[in-house]
């Protein structure tokens, strides 16, 4: 007979994720649970979207009571538990159907739970969970906070790799509402029972989460040394955060010699060997931090049993290995480590700054856009974008423009593409194309404001200033953009050489000079294609620079341009001819 699936929730004020995590497993589950602890916003009507089966539970500060009676209104023969703000993600869609059905000698499951640090990167602390239980009497939940299964028979228990539970990080100030509620609990919960390792596990990690690692230590180290082999699901962790803790307070010697003990104990948990790598990074002990990036990628993934990192034994080791070879002077290793942590993970984007420095330095601007492009690292949206921008800040506009150029099929639509492909295009001489990009952004993109100011920008240097003008009024009848709108309107006086208005006190002040200086930055990169360059280019820098000598910060901003574009020159004479032959005088 096919086993049935309940889903047991307790949820207060969770309208912004309850859809989210419902829509995931709604076809996987036979019965939806929610019990409502007291929510004043429209968690409940939501829920009642889902389900009929929604009761309310007063909160008395005790999770496991909450949990416990969600579960006592349960009729299916599986209990799946989820937070509102969780999500399950199938490799396989009936992955949760065959646990329950085929795995006869199991009774519960540890489901991988992945906690983010960074989900734009893909960077997640993953743990083991016990979130699938047989709906049986001996299966409750115990502890006031952080509350855990009790588990009769630990052979019963089985590890799964798939469904995956993924957390979604709340904003700060939830965070923060959250963090303070359970440090309270927290220490309730050691008042009675002070030797508690769970207990003390999580008060040390709600510290270090609070940037507090002298707060953090003592728990964390009295729970890590009363915890055994047994209880793997919290000693890996708690290790973890106690290497942590004393990297944060610089203890790095006594973090090195445990990560030493442990790594004899535990040969294939790859995490330390990251951890002990940047220990050892971090003390400038290059060669040796090698050795042990090395280890940790050779280790890979660890066992699900150990809280793991995404990353550290892959993308995270090399990008880490690269920044070593780097400190030692190897750059041809280097960049290979840098390429192989963005093959790895095209969405960790950090090393690509080092890879773009290294090859910029080494083989020059067009040499180095060939190599990204021969060794495919344009082919991933945000890479191509990131590549294109530190082109464009390094003086090296037409790269940029070709990056995007050469890789418009890889767009579909994106909004981002329009604006830096019209900006590139602008930047480079290629006026009209700019504007026809940027005329693809909606209103309410939000790139629009600043694809307006770039389109202005381009219709000055055209000469067309009857659309320049229409466009700047426009703009102005928006509260918003006004001072953007004034720049642009005493700009084209300027250009026509008509008689100039003066300047508002505290348009100049307050907002105008911010606007000004951005675009005088943004001009510098002006290279005319085909060198064909526009008649009214000078006219429009000349006005940027006149507006920003009508005040002291700005004519301060242009002495401090002027005196960094002087050492700029002298670095760039030093790297080609050598110190001997120049000589600059600041004081002339």
């Amino acid at each position: 007979m096919k086993q049935r699936i309940s889903l047991t929730m307790i949820v207060k004020n969770e309208a912004a994720h309850l859809v989210n995590c419902l829509e995931s497993v709604k076809n996987v589950v036979d019965e939806i649970i929610i019990v409502d602890t007291g929510s004043d916003d429209d968690t409940v009507t939501i829920a009642r979207n889902y389900t009929p089966n929604i009761y309310f539970f007063p909160w008395i500060n005790d999770f496991s009571a909450a949990r416990n009676f969600a579960i006592n209104q349960a009729s299916g023969d599986w209990i799946l538990a989820l937070d509102a703000d969780e999500e399950l993600e199938f490799k396989e869609l009936d992955s949760l159907y065959t646990l329950v059905n085929y795995e006869n000698d199991k009774e519960a499951f540890l489901l991988p739970l992945l906690n983010p640090l960074s989900p734009s990167t893909l960077e997640y602390n993953t743990f083991s969970v016990l979130r699938l239980f047989k709906n049986h009497k001996d299966y409750r939940y115990i502890g006031t906070i952080h509350e855990q299964v009790t588990l009769p028979n630990q052979k019963k228990v089985g590890l799964a790799k798939d469904p995956i539970i993924k957390h979604t990080l709340p904003p700060p100030k939830k965070q923060h509402e959250k963090r303070s509620r359970n440090l309270k609990l927290l220490k309730r919960g050691l008042r009675n029972d002070p030797h508690n390792p769970f207990l003390n596990y999580y008060m040390g990690v709600e510290w270090l989460m609070l940037g507090k690692p002298y707060r953090a230590l003592p728990f964390i180290e009295k729970a890590y040394y009363n915890l055994n082999d047994d209880q793997l699901l919290f000693r890996t962790p708690a290790l973890k955060y106690l290497l942590l803790s004393l990297k944060e307070l610089g203890r790095l010697d006594e973090a090195l010699v445990l990560c030493l003990e442990v790594s004899l104990k535990y040969p294939d948990y790859t995490d330390i060997f990251y951890l002990s790598g940047l220990l050892l990074e971090e003390k400038k002990e290059y060669p040796i931090a090698l050795k042990w990036f090395n280890h940790a990628i050779l280790c890979g993934t660890p066992p699900v049993m150990f809280s793991h990192l995404t990353g550290s034994g892959s993308f995270l080791a090399y990008y880490h290995l690269g920044f070593c070879y780097e400190q030692l002077g190897k750059s041809l290793e280097a960049r290979a480590a840098f390429e192989n942590a963005l093959k790895l993970n095209p969405k960790y984007h950090y090393p690509l700054y080092s890879l773009f420095a290294n090859l910029l330095k080494e083989k020059g601007s067009t040499l180095c856009y060939e190599h990204l492009k021969n060794h495919e690292l344009l082919e991933d949206p945000t890479l191509c974008l990131t590549s294109a921008d530190l082109f464009f800040q390094s003086d090296h506009a037409e790269q940029a423009y070709y990056c995007l150029e050469t890789h418009q099929e890889i767009f579909f639509n994106d909004e981002r593409f329009f604006f830096y492909y019209g900006k590139y295009c602008i930047y480079t001489g290629r006026l009209e194309t700019g504007l026809k990009a940027l005329s693809q952004l909606a209103q309410q993109s939000t790139h629009y404001d600043s694809a307006q100011l770039l389109s202005l920008t381009a219709l000055l240097l055209l000469g067309d200033f009857v659309q320049a003008r229409s466009l700047a009024l426009i703009l102005w009848k928006g509260y918003p953009t006004r001072a953007n709108a004034y720049l642009f309107l005493w700009l084209l006086r300027f250009i026509q050489k008509h008689t100039l208005p003066t300047i508002p006190l505290t348009v100049r002040d307050r907002e105008l000079l911010e606007i000004t200086i951005e675009l005088f930055v943004a001009f510098k990169h002006f290279k005319a294609y085909d060198f064909n360059h526009s008649p009214y280019a000078d006219s429009y820098n000349q006005g940027l620079k006149t507006l920003m000598k009508s005040t002291e910060k700005g004519i301060q901003w242009l002495l401090s341009d002027y005196t960094q574009s002087l050492m700029d020159l002298k670095n760039r004479f030093t790297t080609k001819y050598g110190t001997k032959q120049l000589r600059i005088d600041y004081d002339d």
